[in-house]
């Protein structure tokens, strides 16, 4: 199955709600240039984690490929081509609001620069969107990126090897005081590349969803990006070959769901 559309397609089949292998993640090397992946609600302090959306389609969090769960952490190690770790981010997940919706924040570490991202996740019935961007340092915000309608990171509907989509959105960056805006028009094709496929990374063994990722708008066209993603985990590894870079993940602690290791 091949589709292409806006990203807005997807996010207003339904209220935008804030932002998610066989196993109880978000982003850490950063898919623009991570923190990621890998990104709770009352619902879900309560035991009640679906979110449900007006067509009807329904997403349990705490067994979502992108869960978004409050008090979530992720931790993951970075290495090179020649196997060389690289680094090591931990990421954890806080709910929050944007634009008078519910959503998650996904913070990570500081990287070696003593920088660190916080990046709001939202949620439209089974898909999870990066909505907003913002990069610091010890002095505070230094960069800000929003994105319209959203920067697709996981749909809980790729469940068919071989479905194909392609995703457009709108990238906006300014300084930290949110002067100085540059626009880029952005698209990702995203292709089911495999399902239940075992992965064994350092916080165990997981049946995933294989997904590969190609930029086929922007300044970076072409480049690939290839996802493993587990239920009620998140995201398990991450390869960026152009780069030789590979991410796993080392541990996941998502209250009410998984602990692993």
């Amino acid at each position: 199955m091949t589709i292409t559309k806006t990203l807005a397609g997807l996010l207003l089949t339904a209220p935008l709600l804030v932002a998610g292998c066989n196993q109880l993640s978000p982003e850490t090397i950063d898919d623009e240039g991570a923190g990621e992946a890998a990104d709770t609600s009352e619902a879900a302090d309560t035991g009640e984690t679906a979110d449900t959306d007006e067509t009807g389609g329904t997403v349990d969090e705490l067994n979502s490929f992108y869960p978004l769960v409050d008090g979530g952490q992720w931790s993951y190690v970075s290495t090179n081509s020649m196997g060389q770790i690289t680094g090591m981010d931990i990421v954890e997940a806080t709910e929050t609001t944007f634009a008078g919706e519910p959503a998650w924040d996904f913070v990570d570490n500081p990287n070696a620069s003593g920088e660190w991202t916080r990046s709001t996740i939202a949620r439209s019935g089974t898909v999870a969107a990066r909505v907003h961007k913002e990069v610091m340092d010890a002095n505070g915000t230094i960069m800000i990126v929003d994105y319209d309608p959203g920067f697709v990171r996981f749909d809980d509907a790729w469940d068919t090897v071989g479905s194909f989509e392609e995703i457009l959105y709108d990238r906006t960056e300014t300084d930290g005081d949110g002067l100085n805006p540059d626009y880029e028009p952005r698209g990702h094709s995203f292709e089911v590349i495999a399902v239940d496929q075992e992965v064994t990374v350092p916080a165990g063994t997981f049946n995933c969803v294989q997904i590969e990722r190609v930029r086929t708008v922007g300044t970076t066209a072409g480049e690939t990006v290839m996802f493993w993603y587990a239920p009620g985990i998140g995201k398990v590894r991450e390869e960026r070959p152009e780069d030789g870079e590979v991410e796993e993940l080392v541990s996941v602690s998502i209250p009410g769901g998984a602990e692993y290791p």
